[in-house]
């Protein structure tokens, strides 16, 4: 049963309002602000009489106004409370996230609302500088890695250049091997640009159809090139469902997983296949997932808990950050990658794809 607060005498609430450590909003059944207590003055940056008798859905944004707004007015009217995270307006125009709660209440009209605001910004700020130094630490692993790998081509090229300045007719074998060593180096050196300048997502809410006519032309090529057979498989639960991804990024994580499936087959006298499939997820809060399947050697037990860190690999001459690009690509688009292998049977990895984040109160208009 609904409860609301019959408000009759304005001086004690007034007073009330100041006493209460909250950005707290008044709001009439017209939807105009009857009282702005002082926190609420300092927090949208405007005296409280310039806040008073505004429009509440001034202080929404207005792509929130013509569904969100309404929502929270009909939630509350129907519950009786409302919470969640908004961004809201300042007179000035700028603007913050904030969490409001809304409880209804009688002015003797009809049905208001007393909104509790709260900034958020600065905790959106904490959260940005965690994920930050998040970062941070793992290029400086990365920076320990690269120490190592470029160590030993260095002091390969160094000794070897050192045994030819000696010699009158130097060895084709040296001279090989400081070419070998230092097209190992440039390679390092270029995935290593590559990967510090990934650019940040931008992200898009794609159908399934959308991202496939993307991808596929580059799917193609690559598995063609690596003369590898293969087939794909879309789940019809799939129609209509919109997920949030960036494409461009997607499309590296894809090349590299796709590579490390065809790579996996380089040992066997086995026809190269791959299987692409495309449904929803078995559990967790994904919109999709997209696997990659191969029938080739597989993954070793030992091996399988270091295959995303950086510059591992078991093969000679690679490099070994094909799923650290692809796992960072993943994490920043709020999405996920695990990796099934077993030995002689083959790899399957998975790559889960974000639904939409915005609750239906922001999507869809209540009746």
């Amino acid at each position: 049963m609904t409860h609301f607060v019959h408000v009759q005498e304005p001086d004690i609430v007034s007073s009330l309002l100041e006493i209460i450590n909250s950005a707290i909003l008044l709001v009439d059944s017209r939807g105009k602000v009857r009282l702005a207590n002082r926190k609420a003055a300092r927090l949208f940056n405007a005296p409280s009489r310039e806040l008073e008798g505004r429009d509440l859905s001034s202080f929404f944004m207005s792509e929130d106004r013509e569904i969100f707004y309404p929502n929270i007015l009909e939630i509350t009217r129907r519950e009786g409370e409302y919470e969640g995270e908004v961004m809201l307006l300042r007179p000035d125009g700028s603007s913050f996230i904030a969490i409001i709660a809304t409880s209804g209440w009688m002015d003797g009209e009809g049905q208001g609302l007393i909104m509790v605001v709260h900034d958020l910004t600065r905790l959106k700020e904490l959260e940005r500088l965690l994920h930050s130094s998040e970062r941070m630490v793992f290029l400086g692993r990365m920076l320990e890695d690269i120490s190592h790998q470029i160590r030993n081509p260095v002091l390969a090229i160094g000794g070897f250049a050192r045994r030819i300045s000696s010699m009158d007719q130097p060895k084709p074998e040296y001279v090989q091997v400081i070419l070998e060593e230092s097209y190992r180096l440039e390679r390092l050196l270029k995935t290593l640009t590559e990967f510090i300048h990934l650019p940040r997502p931008r992200i898009k809410r794609l159908a399934m159809k959308e991202l496939l006519e993307y991808l596929m032309p580059g799917v193609e090529a690559l598995l063609q090139e690596h003369s590898a057979t293969w087939g794909i498989e879309i789940s019809e639960d799939m129609d209509g469902t919109r997920f949030l991804i960036d494409p461009d990024t997607f499309r590296v994580a894809m090349h590299n997983v796709l590579t490390n499936a065809c790579e996996a087959y380089e040992e066997l006298d086995r026809e190269k296949r791959i299987y692409i499939r495309v449904g929803p997820p078995s559990q967790g809060p994904w919109a999709c997932v997209i696997t990659v399947e191969d029938h080739g050697l597989g993954i070793r037990p030992g091996i399988l808990p270091h295959i995303f860190d950086p510059f591992f690999t078991t093969k000679t001459g690679h490099i070994g950050m094909g799923l650290t690009f692809a796992r960072r690509i993943q994490e920043e688009q709020q999405g996920n990658i695990e990796v099934i292998s077993k030995m002689g049977k083959g790899t399957t990895v998975s790559l889960f794809l974000a639904g939409e984040r915005r609750r239906p109160v922001r999507t869809r208009r209540m009746d």
